[in-house]
């Protein structure tokens, strides 16, 4: 299950995640990410994560190609979770991915919001 977060910005779109997410939802979560690289040229993310959520059924497949065609459309992208493996895995992939990717606990929310709006430059926002 997902659901939306208000992110009063256009180019910023936020989502809380739970349990299981079927397919169809996943799939309307890229299509809204598509539609704001596509209006804005790039998009900005966060992501609050409760536990370890998974996919109905396996989209790798999908995700590899969303990542591979739009991994330098995405400016920032914020997880926000309590799961130690979530963080883990978050950090592992902000060294492998050309991308600003960071992990907040979920009492860092507010800084973490604010972290995915600041228009500056990945090399200060990694300072």
């Amino acid at each position: 299950m997902y659901r939306r977060l208000d992110s009063g910005e256009d180019d910023v779109l936020g989502y809380e995640v739970e349990d299981t997410i079927p397919h169809d939802d996943f799939e309307e979560i890229l299509d809204e990410v598509r539609e704001v690289i596509r209006r804005y040229g790039a998009a900005r993310l966060l992501v609050r994560i409760h536990g370890r959520p998974s996919t109905e059924t396996p989209v790798l497949e999908e995700r590899l190609r969303f990542a591979k065609e739009h991994l330098h459309d995405i400016e920032r992208y914020a997880v926000v979770g309590d799961d130690r493996v979530i963080r883990f895995l978050t950090t592992l992939a902000d060294a492998f991915v050309d991308m600003d990717l960071r992990f907040f606990e979920l009492d860092q929310e507010d800084a973490a919001w604010a972290w995915v709006r600041d228009k500056g430059t990945p090399q200060e926002a990694s300072a």
